[in-house]
């Protein structure tokens, strides 16, 4: 991606002007380029006003011709004037692109030749999921083991809560724990055993793709609060109908892609990284604490107001730290905390579904059944039934 010739940009080649809509400006300086490629430069005695017109041009420049480095690219945006003796060049980023091109007292170009051609570089993405089959949420108790045999698809493990034993050899047995990450390649194998006392629930992806790299292969991988965010996304796309989101397919692929990129860029390293001020860390110490303490009183009525006395903080300041870190309020994280807590107590069966709703303190059965249905998009009744199957 290119940088843009706005006046944010900061150049010594060039300066932005400020476009007179209300001029006509000379059809005889209206230039069509259609090359993505040159082997030339231009050069002006004198300042040079270059005009965007149609399409998108990408202008090339630099004060020694002979030095690479020195070559600045930025995307033509509105009108900038390069400066004096500056080496330039214009180039095609779309089929075809035109600009004025409008020099002092219609002085002609020194035209110099380039040793190594300059040309357009176009990105493109390395990572592409094809396809995504299913995404299935399950729950393990203590001393079960699945064994996963070799597949011609990746799989995507994600320990909602809980811990999980990935045993890839006597000696090699990687523990997964709550929000870690878990990526199978085609024709790996491995077994999962669950050791934990009480429940433990596994996210898992099911997908096809391209560009994948190893590196993220087989290894336990922690996932930040925004891919967490995408995650939950992702649950709750799955069991939507497509009548009433006819893009879900589409952003589930999305948000699936950008997961598992941000996987291979080490996203968790570079938030660390980021945030090295006092105020981040304090921040990110804070809203762990607060959702330490909700995960651990769960079956609790939490108000907004609750948490804002427990932790001497504003209700503006609680609000600001739920969106940044999940793009919820505290009231829509608070309920679907107890939401994914009925899941697991509905999957223990040791209680009726009016015993949740009273333990989650949900007012009534209705109340409880519309929320559950409303996040998972199936009826608690049917979620029950669906275990027993």
């Amino acid at each position: 991606m290119y940088n843009q010739s706005t006046k944010n940009a900061m150049s010594p080649y060039f300066s932005a002007v400020k476009i007179n809509h209300h001029q006509i400006k000379p059809f005889n300086r209206l230039v069509t380029i259609k090359k993505n490629r040159s082997e030339a430069l231009l050069k002006f005695k004198k300042p040079v006003i270059l005009t965007e017109h149609k399409g998108l041009a990408l202008l090339v420049m630099t004060d020694d011709p002979d030095n690479k480095d020195s070559f600045q690219y930025f995307l033509l945006q509105n009108a900038i004037q390069i400066n004096a003796g500056i080496y330039f060049n214009t180039l095609s980023l779309t089929s075809e692109c035109k600009l004025y091109l409008e020099p002092s007292q219609n002085e002609e170009p020194q035209i110099i030749s380039l040793k190594e051609k300059i040309q357009v570089e176009k990105d493109t993405a390395r990572i592409k999921i094809d396809d995504v089959f299913g995404l299935h949420y399950q729950v393990y108790s203590s001393g079960e083991r699945i064994l996963n045999h070799p597949q011609n698809y990746y799989e995507l493990i994600i320990v909602d809560q809980g811990q999980a034993s990935m045993e890839l050899s006597y000696n090699n047995q990687p523990l997964l724990t709550k929000n870690s990450a878990w990526l199978n390649f085609p024709g790996q194998k491995n077994q999962i055993a669950f050791k934990e006392d009480g429940m433990t629930t596994l996210i898992s992806i099911l997908f096809t793709g391209q560009g994948l790299s190893e590196t993220i292969a087989q290894r336990p991988i922690n996932l930040g609060h925004r891919q967490i965010q995408l995650v939950s996304r992702l649950v709750n796309l799955a069991n939507v109908t497509e009548e009433k989101y006819p893009f879900s397919y589409d952003e589930i692929v999305t948000s699936l892609q950008l997961i598992i990129t941000q996987m291979h860029n080490g996203e968790d390293k570079i938030t660390t990284e980021a945030s090295t001020s006092m105020r981040e860390n304090y921040e990110n110490d804070l809203f762990q604490s607060i959702v330490d303490f909700l995960q651990e009183n769960v079956g609790q009525q939490h108000q907004v107001n609750d948490l804002v006395d427990k932790f001497n903080i504003s209700r503006s300041s609680l609000q600001t730290l739920f969106n940044k870190y999940t793009g919820q309020t505290p009231k829509q994280y608070i309920n679907s905390l107890r939401l994914k807590q009925s899941k697991l107590l509905i999957h223990e069966s040791k209680m009726t579904l009016s015993e949740i709703a009273n333990e989650l303190g949900y007012g009534s059965i209705q109340y409880f059944s519309r929320a559950f249905s409303n996040e998972f998009g199936i009826s608690p009744s049917n979620f029950a039934k669906s275990i027993l199957k």
